[in-house]
């Protein structure tokens, strides 16, 4: 489920309020907040949510985690995955060229968080996985 729009329309607490129905449903959910604000981790009342699933304890039959993207470092997981060693990743997460790339270039973003949902997806670990979407997704739709 991918909830967009403008900023300030509740994207956020609809995000966190439908992941906690499919944990109540029973389902394994994981809520992605692509938004980097903070306002994912206040809605499901904990301190802060990473770029890994972070279980959040509750009485219900399913689980709900969060992870909040964070693009350079997925982007570093990604190189980590594809590299033929250690060593090379380290040369290329080290290389002022990938720095840029991976920092300030247009689309990364967008395509860090496109990685990350596949990532969940691919892994099997969850039923349902919400996404909740910066206030600019919209525009970047039309």
């Amino acid at each position: 489920m991918i909830c967009c729009g403008a900023g300030g329309v509740g994207k956020t607490t609809t995000a966190a309020a439908l992941a906690l129905c499919g944990a109540m449903s029973g389902l394994r959910t994981c809520v992605v907040t692509i938004d980097p604000a903070q306002r994912l981790a206040d809605a499901l009342g904990v301190d802060q949510v990473s770029n890994t699933p972070h279980r959040i304890v509750g009485k219900y039959p399913g689980t709900l985690d969060a992870l909040m993207l964070d693009a350079k470092a997925t982007f570093d997981d990604l190189v980590d995955a594809h590299a033929k060693d250690a060593e090379q990743a380290a040369r290329i997460k080290s290389n002022r060229l990938y720095k840029n790339l991976a920092s300030a270039l247009s689309g990364t973003q967008e395509y860090m968080a496109t990685e990350k949902l596949f990532e969940l997806y691919e892994s099997e670990a969850f039923d349902l996985i919400v996404v909740d979407t910066p206030p600019r997704a919209l525009r970047s739709i039309s």
